[in-house]
């Protein structure tokens, strides 16, 4: 009985270790290409919550991409809200897109939506 109780314990520990790992690695930038790229679209969808509110932003090729934008006190302080943009509405993300060049997803560090422009990552923007 005591070995059982024992086994679980390490089943969850192990659980939980290989959950931080993959949270740490989705929400970190080395997933992401050192270099920084623009990306002009449409939006097809805004979504504002937990990870990291994301935009779908259909590209001029008619790709859809995901962009990830900062943890949502982080968008918010940046000054994107759930009313900064909405279906339809013409976006130019500047970020770093995945290294998996298979996957259409960019960590925007800009965003500019009609005359208005939220830095998500000053710090990591390129001039």
């Amino acid at each position: 009985m005591a070995s059982h109780g024992l086994a679980r314990i390490g089943t969850v520990i192990v659980a939980g270790t290989l959950w931080a790992t993959a949270a740490v690695a989705h929400h970190g930038w080395s997933w992401a290409e050192g270099e920084q790229t623009e990306l002009r679209g449409t939006v097809r969808e805004v979504y504002i919550g937990q990870p990291h509110p994301t935009l779908r932003v259909q590209g001029a090729d008619g790709r859809l991409w995901t962009v990830e934008l900062g943890n949502p006190r982080q968008t918010a302080s940046a000054g994107f809200t759930e009313t900064s943009a909405r279906a339809g509405d013409q976006v130019i993300a500047i970020g770093n897109r995945s290294r998996d060049q298979q996957e259409l997803r960019m960590k925007a560090v800009r965003l500019r939506v009609g005359e208005r422009s939220y830095d998500i990552y000053p710090e990591r923007i390129r001039r």
